[in-house]
């Protein structure tokens, strides 16, 4: 009954902790999910069919990870660095720097972070995992919405 129940403490104790590490990529996933929802609708907010729109909405998902209320990640001690916002026309093909302003009515923002690993260490012989986020908002004639 000892060697049983050691072995299966053993299995219990490294299942555990291989959820831990999990568990914090998932929350990790969540913030920056988060984050690029609003994001894409800040970016899908400005869109308003000319050059300059383009311009703010790219700077329209910076915005909402700088300033004092940034939003972070991993428990809000970290700001959200990896930002990439592209355009679309047609919800298909995406560019980062659009020709025209006219015609991009849809915004994707993918954030991307490295989540520290502590106890995945024993597995891989690497310190991060990268955990990424994205959203896509369109715009409307009277406003926008999250598409995914």
């Amino acid at each position: 009954m000892l060697i049983v129940t050691a072995i299966s403490m053993t299995l219990l104790l490294g299942v555990a902790v291989l959820a831990i590490d999990i568990g914090r990529m998932y929350v990790i996933r969540a913030e920056l999910q988060s984050f690029t929802d609003a994001a894409a609708l800040s970016a899908a907010m400005e869109l308003n069919g000319t050059d300059g729109g383009l311009a703010l909405a790219r700077t329209g998902a910076g915005r909402l990870a700088s300033g004092p209320h940034a939003m972070r990640w991993d428990m809000g001690t970290q700001p959200i660095t990896n930002i990439v916002t592209s355009f679309s026309a047609d919800n298909k093909t995406w560019l980062e720097q659009p020709k025209k302003g006219a015609d991009c009515r849809f915004v994707r923002v993918v954030a991307t972070e490295a989540s520290p690993v502590i106890f995945l260490r024993a597995f891989q012989a690497v310190s991060s995992s990268k955990v990424a986020a994205a959203s896509v908002a369109a715009k409307t004639e009277q406003t926008a919405r999250l598409m995914q």
